[in-house]
């Protein structure tokens, strides 16, 4: 008599090959019957979030009317199958989520919501997300030099002439040269 695990790889095997190629490959009635119980304890962890295993145990044995040692063989064997596809799952998850993000950041800034704004940069921050075109090419450290070019005049003030001389003349001329250019040591 064969193990419950070889008897899933058979199922697997067969269940795979079948989405490969229906017509080549047809599912017997009793593996389509399975097949379903699994799609429907999965939809039912998914959409309900059960605390337990127990949980979705009773829901097979009610709506597939199987028997609760079988209820438990097709939770279990649900979690094999679908566990092959959740690395997939999750990527598209992260890339649904990302985008949902990014979404709510736009509308935030629309509505000039900005704290909102900076939340959501702050997800994409801590998930990796943001800039990495930038990152990949350039993983340097960058120097920025700042050069002052404001014309008080559009605040009503007077001209302040020879700018960087009169910032130099205050806190000295390599002072005022360190000031205006700002490195970044690290990459964002």
């Amino acid at each position: 008599m064969k193990t419950e695990e070889a008897r899933f790889e058979l199922i697997f095997d067969k269940i795979m090959k079948w989405y490969q190629d229906e017509d080549k490959y047809p599912l017997t009635p009793e593996l389509q019957a399975e097949l379903l119980r699994w799609k429907k304890a999965r939809e039912f962890v998914l959409t309900q979030r059960p605390l337990t295993d127990s949980f979705t145990v009773n829901f097979l044995m009610k709506d597939c009317e199987v028997s609760e040692p079988q209820a438990w063989r097709d939770v279990r064997n649900m979690k094999r199958f679908f566990a092959s596809m959740e690395k997939t799952n999750k990527e598209w998850d992260r890339i649904m989520l990302v985008a949902q993000i990014r979404d709510n950041r736009v509308k935030a800034s629309l509505a000039e919501d900005y704290k909102v704004v900076a939340q959501c940069d702050a997800i994409l921050q801590k998930m990796g997300v943001g800039d990495e075109v930038e990152q990949k090419e350039d993983n340097q450290g960058k120097n920025i030099e700042l050069l002052i070019d404001f014309d008080p005049r559009l605040i009503g003030a007077k001209p302040i002439p020879k700018l960087f001389e009169t910032v130099a003349k205050f806190i000295g001329e390599e002072a005022a040269r360190r000031e205006l250019l700002i490195q970044d040591e690290e990459p964002l």
